[in-house]
């Protein structure tokens, strides 16, 4: 694997107090900072916001060329990288989807550097029929084409009719994404997805983390619940009528819970 030193495609959107903490974005797989145009105002009243393109991805997509292969922690890597290019020390992360295994991965390479999480529609643990998927993933993105999977993934993720405008935003972000990044990922799907899931959510996590899973969410509701039952430290807020991608379709109800838990989770500690 050949570590680029070019960092990923970024954006800030700095908050009139300068004091104010920093609030990174991590889309899932397909997407890109576009995906989080309905979060930027909302949290820039309270947060200083990263969004971060993901190797690959929207205007990433020629800085991970000369790159071979992907796996979580390098990927996780790639973004402390502009972290640190920022100069900033602390951060708060928020992922939908694939991201919120890569935000674990980042808390897990640097816990100390990271204040609070929240994830939407997170991937905390598959079934059967998704590790099969998973490791068969790339073979059959082969056979079909690696755009109609990732359609056809969009259609099983988000099956619903209220689902559609989510998934018609996940399919035409993918369409961004080159054969050659379409292999890449999915053969890292195949090859450490479920190994990754394993060391990441089988351990209390070490800053306050909450879920915001919807309720229609019928791949990833119940392993979310399931380990949010595990630790009592984590927070789990489930989303009436919505599907996979909370942030998306329930932008709203998404940020009042992201503002309002990273408010809290960031305030100064009283000392009696």
């Amino acid at each position: 694997m050949i570590n680029s030193p070019t960092p990923l495609y970024f954006e800030t959107h700095r908050c009139a107090n300068e004091n104010a903490p920093w609030l990174l974005f991590v889309h899932g797989a397909g997407g890109s900072t576009r995906t989080w145009r309905k979060q930027i105002e909302p949290c820039q009243s309270a947060f200083h916001v990263l969004l971060i393109d993901m190797p690959g991805h929207g205007n990433s997509r020629e800085v991970t060329l000369n790159d071979l292969h992907y796996d979580f922690e390098w990927i996780a890597n790639k973004i402390w990288q502009v972290v640190d290019l920022l100069r900033i020390q602390v951060i708060n992360i928020a992922g939908v989807s694939l991201g919120s295994i890569i935000a674990m991965q980042m808390l897990h390479n640097r816990p100390q550097q990271v204040k609070a999480v929240v994830f939407a529609g997170p991937i905390v643990g598959l079934n059967l029929k998704l590790r099969l998927l998973a490791r068969s993933g790339l073979t059959l993105a082969k056979v079909v084409g690696f755009q109609t999977f990732y359609a056809v993934t969009a259609r099983l993720a988000l099956p619903r009719k209220n689902h559609q405008k989510s998934r018609e935003i996940f399919v035409r972000e993918s369409k961004f994404l080159s054969d050659e990044e379409y292999r890449k990922w999915t053969s890292m799907y195949g090859k450490c997805l479920d190994r990754t899931l394993q060391l990441l959510f089988n351990t209390a996590p070490k800053v306050p983390m909450l879920l915001l899973v919807g309720t229609q969410d019928h791949l990833f509701m119940k392993p979310a619940i399931d380990y949010s039952k595990r630790f009592q430290s984590i927070q789990l807020t489930l989303v009436e009528r919505c599907g996979h991608l909370v942030s998306l379709e329930k932008s709203e109800v998404f940020n009042g819970h992201l503002i309002d838990f990273l408010q809290k989770s960031n305030a100064p500690q009283v000392v009696i």
